[in-house]
Protein backbone atom coordinates (compact mmCIF):
# COMPACT_ATOMS: atom_id res chain seq x y z
CA UNK A 1 0.00 0.00 0.00
CA UNK A 2 0.96 3.65 -0.86
CA UNK A 3 1.96 5.82 1.59
CA UNK A 4 -0.40 9.06 2.00
CA UNK A 5 2.02 12.14 1.47
CA UNK A 6 1.08 15.76 3.50
CA UNK A 7 3.08 18.76 2.77
CA UNK A 8 3.27 21.39 5.26
CA UNK A 9 1.96 25.22 4.46
CA UNK A 10 5.71 26.74 5.21
CA UNK A 11 7.30 23.50 2.61
CA UNK A 12 4.42 24.19 0.32
CA UNK A 13 4.81 27.89 0.24
CA UNK A 14 8.38 27.43 -0.31
CA UNK A 15 7.79 25.02 -3.56
CA UNK A 16 5.75 27.46 -5.19
CA UNK A 17 8.43 30.38 -4.82
CA UNK A 18 10.74 28.03 -6.88
CA UNK A 19 11.52 28.55 -10.79
CA UNK A 20 9.28 25.77 -12.95
CA UNK A 21 12.55 23.27 -13.15
CA UNK A 22 13.37 23.28 -9.39
CA UNK A 23 9.74 22.91 -8.38
CA UNK A 24 8.96 20.32 -10.63
CA UNK A 25 11.89 18.26 -9.82
CA UNK A 26 11.44 18.52 -6.24
CA UNK A 27 7.51 17.79 -6.55
CA UNK A 28 8.74 14.23 -8.67
CA UNK A 29 10.70 13.96 -5.52
CA UNK A 30 7.96 13.98 -3.22
CA UNK A 31 5.95 12.23 -5.46
CA UNK A 32 8.59 9.23 -5.16
CA UNK A 33 8.32 9.39 -1.10
CA UNK A 34 4.38 8.59 -1.83
CA UNK A 35 5.71 4.77 -3.50
CA UNK A 36 9.22 4.64 -0.94
CA UNK A 37 9.66 6.91 1.27
CA UNK A 38 13.01 5.33 1.78
CA UNK A 39 13.58 4.44 -2.06
CA UNK A 40 15.22 7.82 -3.15
CA UNK A 41 18.97 8.14 -3.70
CA UNK A 42 20.43 10.66 -0.53
CA UNK A 43 17.87 9.65 1.83
CA UNK A 44 19.32 9.58 5.04
CA UNK A 45 18.14 9.53 8.73
CA UNK A 46 18.58 12.85 10.57
CA UNK A 47 20.30 12.80 13.84
CA UNK A 48 20.48 15.23 17.36
CA UNK A 49 17.52 17.52 17.52
CA UNK A 50 16.06 16.01 14.20
CA UNK A 51 15.71 12.80 15.28
CA UNK A 52 12.64 10.91 13.62
CA UNK A 53 13.32 13.17 10.50
CA UNK A 54 15.01 11.28 7.27
CA UNK A 55 16.38 14.40 4.86
CA UNK A 56 16.30 14.14 0.84
CA UNK A 57 19.01 15.81 -0.64
CA UNK A 58 18.51 17.14 -4.37
CA UNK A 59 20.83 19.51 -5.33
CA UNK A 60 21.34 22.38 -3.12
CA UNK A 61 17.67 21.60 -1.36
CA UNK A 62 16.78 19.83 1.19
CA UNK A 63 13.20 18.20 2.03
CA UNK A 64 13.10 17.20 5.48
CA UNK A 65 10.43 14.70 6.39
CA UNK A 66 9.20 12.25 8.92
CA UNK A 67 6.84 8.95 9.03
CA UNK A 68 3.73 7.51 10.32
CA UNK A 69 4.44 4.29 9.58
CA UNK A 70 0.85 3.11 11.28
CA UNK A 71 -1.37 5.19 9.44
CA UNK A 72 0.91 5.09 6.44
CA UNK A 73 1.59 8.75 5.80
CA UNK A 74 4.71 11.01 4.99
CA UNK A 75 4.89 14.48 6.49
CA UNK A 76 6.88 16.80 4.64
CA UNK A 77 7.57 19.47 7.05
CA UNK A 78 10.20 21.75 5.55
CA UNK A 79 12.43 22.41 1.84
CA UNK A 80 14.81 24.70 1.66
CA UNK A 81 18.67 25.39 0.87
CA UNK A 82 21.04 23.13 3.05
CA UNK A 83 22.23 26.25 4.80
CA UNK A 84 18.67 27.42 5.78
CA UNK A 85 16.97 24.52 6.10
CA UNK A 86 18.34 23.36 10.13
CA UNK A 87 18.17 25.99 11.63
Amino acid sequence: MAYRVVVHRRAANYLKSLPLVEKERLKNTIAQLSIDPFGSPGVKPMAGQWAGYYRIRIGDKRILYWLDRQDKVVFVDHIGPRGDIYK
